[in-house]
């Protein structure tokens, strides 16, 4: 199955940037888990074309599609770039500066424990089949990118590897799978930071409006006076009028239909991106510490806690910090 490009690539009606606060969403981002051939295609193809942004680093930048790579993928990048980039005819220390410079700082490095690589899909990438074609086999240096990407589901394996559309975890035409994830992570990203502006003027008016609560509170005169001389001159403009009311009343709404249009033509292209790419779904039922270890995964730096002293006998129990 191929994606559509008339589906990944819409026209984009509906802005889209980088997130200010990721998390604001509630919603599970989906994150794109990298394999090695396409870090070194898209090291040596960047640095055939000597310029721009490559496309890992522009899904790091959106906040919303932050790329992963196993913990393998380094050793095997180095191992294969002098190959790679001879196929690409581009200079080895070229690409090399690529990835160092641009590529791999934009990536994560996630080093899984041993019973990660015993997931049930996982089993699937780790059974060799000697019947089947060697491309079509199953490779043991795959098993790890696949386990990471059910360790982080929602997770869409980027990659040029059969073995992964074999089993129908992943798609071979790995560039509109990106762009797509662009676009997608550039939508929430939007969404992101509306609902935090949004959240951010609500608290601006509720504390204004505490404030001139409070003001009214403590001087009722001043205020019934002010409120008072505020109602008569509102009448006498006739802006308290039925018919007044009656004649603005459609326009507001109207005001408000290019906003509606603009959120649903960003709902049904954010639905039909999703439907289109080919996402690892995650278990069911999680268990605790697999959500415990995929937010230490998400936030990208460790969670320090402060140590708590043993109480001594009688003494009262103290409850641990929260991170």
């Amino acid at each position: 199955m191929n994606l559509d490009p008339a589906v990944l690539a819409p026209p984009q009606q509906v802005p889209s940037g980088s997130a200010i606060s990721p998390m604001v969403l509630d919603r599970p981002m989906l994150l794109p888990v990298l394999d090695t051939n396409v870090v070194l295609v898209e090291a040596c193809a960047l640095a055939k074309k000597g310029d721009g942004q490559d496309k890992i680093t522009a899904l790091a930048g959106t906040g919303r599609a932050t790329p992963y790579i196993a913990a393998h993928v380094p050793a095997e990048v180095d191992e294969h770039l002098t190959k790679m980039a001879a196929h690409f005819k581009v200079p080895e220390r070229q690409a090399r500066r690529v990835l160092q410079e641009q590529i791999l700082p934009a990536l994560r490095v996630v080093d899984l424990e041993i019973r990660d690589h015993l997931s049930p899909q996982t089993r699937h990438i780790r059974r060799v089949d000697p019947e089947a074609p060697r491309r079509h086999r199953g490779d043991l240096d795959d098993a790890p990118t696949m386990a990471l990407a059910e360790f982080l589901a929602p997770c869409v394996i980027v990659t040029q590897d059969t073995v992964f559309s074999r089993f129908g975890l992943a798609l071979i035409d790995w560039i509109p799978v990106v762009q797509g994830l662009l676009r997608l992570a550039g939508l929430e990203a939007t969404a992101a930071n509306a609902l935090l502006f949004s959240d951010l003027a609500c608290q601006l008016l509720g504390a204004g409006a505490h404030r001139l609560f409070a003001l009214a509170a403590r001087n009722p005169l001043p205020t019934t006076a002010a409120l008072g001389g505020l109602l008569w001159c509102s009448y006498r403009r006739g802006y308290l009028d039925r018919d007044t009311w009656r004649r603005h009343l459609p326009r507001a709404s109207e005001a408000a239909v290019p906003v509606m249009e603009l959120y649903s033509a960003a709902k049904a292209e954010h639905q039909a991106l999703s439907d289109s790419l080919r996402a690892v779904e995650p278990p069911a039922y999680p268990t605790t510490d697999r959500l415990a270890a995929r937010y230490l995964a998400l936030r990208g730096q460790p969670l320090i806690l402060e140590s708590c002293a043993m109480p001594s006998p009688g003494a009262g129990t103290r409850s641990p910090p929260r991170s």
